[in-house]
Order: C-alpha cells, then sequence, then structure tokens
C-alpha cells in the first residue's frame, strides 16, 4: 500500500513540477521558439481537441494517478535492488524512469513524429531529470524505510 499510494502521490506532484518546467519556465524557449516545430505547436495549443490536460485536468490527473500507481508497483517489486537510504533510492529510481520512459518518449514523440529540433528535444530532456527525480523522491520519502531496514534490529 505504501508503495501504491506513494506512486499516486508522486506522479501528481511529478505532473505539477513539469507543467511548471515546460508550460511556465521553458514557455519562452520551448513554445514561443521561431525554430519550434509548427506541430508541436499545433498539437499543443491548436488543433482540436486539444490535449486533456489543457481541457479537464481533473480526469488527467486522475489517470496520471493510476499510473502513478503501477510506477509505485514497480518501485515495490525492484526496491530491494536499489540503493539504500530514502534519497539514493529515490533517485535511483528517477534514473531508471527517465531512462526507460523520457528518451523514448522524447525520441519518439517530439523528436520523429512533431520533427521538434534536437536543441529543444535537450533541454527537455533535462527538465525530465527534474521531473523523475522530483517523483522517485516523493515516492521513496512516502515508502519510507526499505522491506530488508524493516527486518533489521532497531539500534
Amino acid at each position: 500500500m505504501r508503495a501504491a499510494l506513494g506512486g499516486a502521490v508522486a506522479i501528481v506532484i511529478a505532473n505539477i513540477v513539469s507543467n511548471i518546467l515546460f508550460f511556465q519556465l521553458g514557455r519562452p524557449l520551448l513554445f514561443e521558439n521561431e525554430a519550434q516545430s509548427a506541430k508541436v505547436i499545433a498539437v499543443l495549443f491548436e488543433m482540436e481537441p486539444l490535449p486533456l490536460m489543457f481541457t479537464n485536468g481533473p480526469l488527467y490527473m486522475a489517470i496520471a494517478a493510476v499510473i502513478g500507481v503501477i510506477h509505485g508497483l514497480v518501485f515495490y517489486w525492484i526496491e530491494p535492488a536499489l540503493p539504500r537510504g530514502i534519497v539514493a533510492r529515490g533517485l535511483a529510481f528517477g534514473a531508471i524512469l527517465w531512462a526507460l520512459m523520457a528518451l523514448y518518449f522524447e525520441f519518439h514523440t517530439p523528436f520523429n513524429m512533431f520533427g521538434e529540433p534536437v536543441a529543444l528535444v535537450a533541454v527537455e530532456l533535462v527538465f525530465w531529470i527534474a521531473v523523475v527525480a522530483v517523483q522517485g523522491l516523493v515516492l521513496s520519502i512516502i515508502y519510507g524505510r526499505g522491506r530488508d531496514e524493516l527486518a533489521s534490529p532497531v539500534e
């Protein structure tokens, strides 16, 4: 339960961080930049239907929370193999998310499908580092002590 709840909370918080990084702080560079692909701009801001995250935020976040539960269950499954300590474990899980999710997503969708320039994809990959680090850390904090630490006697 700790992992499932932690995953849901962590991904919701990570989505808020993502929104701030990509659509507020990064907006001038990513979406008001003449080098940006017209397809990216059209899909995000012009073509109907607009993305769910803009048209129905609560539903988008609820679906994200379900995905977060799945991330939490994966975290639980691999937790014994992650480094000990809440911060190290959270950052390691964030690195796994980045390697398995962000790299492929940025290659497949913005770069491959929408023709986003490589330099902007690189900026987004840096933003993703922050997003998944927050997700991993929040999940690790909520999860608390690892299974092997719970089995150890208290000193």
